[in-house]
């Protein structure tokens, strides 16, 4: 009986992989940054010397599925990458069938903000009925949506992209491609930039130095305000927060649920609305996407 996984996050900043029993056990997990796969002048060979090497750990004729959580735009068949904003060059490829063809075994591909909720979701096992709301603030501003136990994927495949919806006035261009995406500010990219240029400090100290200042409350509160304006059109019936800026030491938590609160109709939804940390699992998209594959296959 085929029981392992080969499993990928590939996030803006971090590349995380290992391998997952069909019980959901790790049997291996690694961390690297993912400016390795960005620096990569050929993605596939480099993504494929990764699953190669876990491949070498395992019967490979017990290995189920290759799935991968991918911090990019993505197709509606879940099949073709078609852009990255936060990772270089990699853009419009047929990664599945690429993949395929090279280890004949199934690959499975999802977007990493749709598996990290529907791994939150299992683990604080909650009502799936109705809409739950994730919005993971890592690198850019994640976002995902999840109608009665299934993730919303839009009629193109492409829905979701809080972090792209237009600012007016804002002419400055994104990685997406178009000007004027709120992503520009309100993300960890922004928050690594103002830490370098202005204050002259390391990404991680930027709320424990400088918490108070202006600049760095105001990308908080323009999160907040993506998410309001998304909460204001979808009364979902459960709010997750999660992703690396969250889990900052210093992130000012208490302002970011004021702020959005403060940004919703009176009564509701600001007072029905439920809010709720994510776990801050880093093996959250590993094992998020075995689940992912295990469902697929099933």
């Amino acid at each position: 009986m085929r029981k392992y996984y080969i499993c990928m996050e590939i996030g803006g900043t971090n590349l995380r992989y290992g391998i997952v029993k069909n019980s959901m056990e790790i049997v291996e997990f690694n961390k690297i940054s993912t400016k390795g796969l960005s620096d990569a002048k050929d993605k596939i060979k480099y993504l494929a010397v990764l699953i190669d090497s876990m491949l070498h750990k395992v019967d490979i004729k017990n290995v189920k599925a290759i799935t991968m959580a991918l911090a990019s735009l993505i197709d509606k068949n879940r099949k073709i990458l078609y852009s990255s904003p936060m990772i270089k060059d990699f853009n419009n490829i047929a990664i599945v069938d690429q993949l395929q063809s090279i280890f004949k075994i199934p690959v499975i591909i999802e977007k990493d903000v749709n598996i990290l909720l529907l791994y939150e979701i299992n683990k604080s096992i909650l009502n799936k009925r109705g809409i739950i709301i994730g919005v993971f603030i890592g690198t850019g501003l994640g976002n995902a949506i999840c109608i009665d136990g299934q993730i919303y994927k839009g009629n193109s495949g492409t829905a979701c992209e809080l972090g792209h919806i237009p600012v007016p006035g804002l002419d400055l261009m994104c990685g997406c491609g178009k000007k004027g995406c709120i992503e520009l500010l309100a993300c960890g990219n922004v928050l690594h930039r103002l830490a370098a240029e202005k204050y002259k400090c390391h990404v991680s100290e930027i709320f424990i130095k400088h918490g108070n200042e202006n600049d760095v409350r105001c990308i908080v509160f323009n999160c907040a305000i993506a998410i309001a304006t998304e909460v204001t059109i979808l009364d979902p019936t459960c709010l997750i927060l999660g992703g690396g800026v969250i889990e900052m030491e210093g992130f000012p938590m208490n302002f970011l649920k004021q702020s959005i609160r403060e940004n919703l109709r009176i009564p509701d939804p600001r007072e029905s609305l439920k809010i709720i940390s994510a776990s801050g699992d880093e093996y959250a998209g590993v094992i998020g996407v075995a689940l992912h594959a295990k469902k697929m296959l099933e």
